[in-house]
C-alpha cells in the first residue's frame, strides 16, 4: 500500500468532465463576468475589476453607485486603455444576478430589491466560500457533472468497478502535467494531484482531478444503458443493477421486498423482510 501524503480528510476524484450535462439555477435571471467593489465612474473604468482583467463585451454588476446608476453593464472601448460602462439591463425587483468571478464577489449571487429602474443589490443568503460541506453551497456557479473512473483516498489510489457521475467543481487539475519523460502516463510525482506516494497504474492524458474534503456533500449518479426492458428489469429484481440512492439492491424487489445485504440511507440491514 502506498504511504499517505495527505490529510485524512482529503478525497481526490479522478475522470472526465460531462460537457452535455450542465447544471442551471433556474433562479438566476442573468449572470456576469465581475461585480464592481467600491463605486466607479462608468466612462472611465479600470481594465481590472475584482482582480479580474476587463475585455470588451464582458458583462458587470455595478452595484455600490447610486441606486439610478446600478445595473447590469457591458464592458465598451473607452479613451485610451480605460473602458466606459454601456446599460445592458435593468433588473426586476426580487430577481437574482450571479457573479462568476472576482477575489471579493466571484461565484456569488445578488438580488435586487428596487422598483425599475431603481436598482440595489443585496447579496443572497448563501454560505460563504470555503464552507462547503452543504449541499445547497455545493451547487454553485461553477459546479458540473464529471464521469469519474477512480479516487485517491488515504494515500492509496482506487479503481472504480464502473464509472459513475460526481458532482465536481471547476475545470479540475491535469493528472498527466509535468510528468518525466520517462514515466509515460504514469501519475504524476505531485501528491497534491495524485494523492498516492507511489502507484503502479496509468492515467490517460486527458484525465482531471478534483480536490474535496471528505466530509463534504455531493452527488453521485449511476448510470446504466441497455434496452428499457433489461435497465427495468435489472434494477427491480437486482443481479447487477445500478445503485439506488447510493445502496445496492441485490436478489430484491424495491417498494414491499425483501433486501439482502445492502446499505439503506448508511444503516446496514441485515436478514430480510417483508
Amino acid at each position: 500500500m502506498a504511504e499517505s501524503l495527505l490529510s485524512f480528510s482529503e478525497v481526490l476524484l479522478f475522470g472526465r468532465l460531462l460537457n452535455d450535462l450542465q447544471i442551471v439555477r433556474s433562479d438566476i435571471k442573468k449572470t456576469v463576468r465581475v461585480a464592481t467593489v467600491e463605486k466607479v465612474n462608468l466612462n472611465n473604468v479600470d481594465t481590472e475589476l475584482d482582480g479580474v482583467e476587463l475585455a470588451e463585451g464582458d458583462l458587470v454588476l455595478v452595484r455600490r453607485n447610486n441606486a439610478n446608476e446600478n445595473g447590469v453593464y457591458k464592458v465598451t472601448a473607452g479613451a485610451g486603455s480605460a473602458f466606459k460602462l454601456a446599460v445592458e439591463k435593468k433588473i426586476s425587483a426580487d430577481d437574482r444576478v450571479a457573479v462568476l468571478d472576482g477575489i471579493e464577489h466571484g461565484d456569488t449571487v445578488w438580488t435586487q430589491t428596487k422598483d425599475i429602474p431603481k436598482q440595489n443589490y443585496k447579496q443572497a443568503g448563501l454560505r460563504g466560500r470555503g464552507r462547503n460541506n452543504l449541499l445547497d453551497a455545493q451547487l454553485s456557479l461553477h459546479a458540473k457533472f464529471a464521469r469519474i473512473y477512480g479516487f485517491a483516498y488515504e494515500g492509496t489510489y482506487h479503481e472504480l468497478p464502473e464509472p459513475a457521475l460526481f458532482l465536481v467543481h471547476g475545470e479540475g487539475k491535469s493528472a498527466t502535467d509535468n510528468i518525466p519523460a520517462n514515466q509515460g502516463a504514469r501519475a504524476p510525482q505531485n501528491p497534491s494531484i495524485t494523492g498516492v506516494a507511489s502507484a503502479e497504474y496509468q492515467i490517460a492524458n486527458d484525465i482531471r482531478v478534483w480536490d474535496y474534503d471528505k466530509a463534504d456533500y455531493s452527488i453521485r449518479m449511476d448510470v446504466m444503458t441497455g434496452m428499457l426492458e433489461q435497465v427495468l428489469l435489472d434494477v427491480y429484481f437486482g443481479g447487477g443493477g445500478p445503485s439506488v440512492s447510493g445502496a445496492k439492491v441485490s436478489g430484491a424487489k424495491v417498494s414491499g421486498a425483501k433486501v439482502s445485504g445492502a446499505k439503506v440511507s448508511g444503516a446496514k440491514a441485515r436478514g430480510s423482510g417483508d
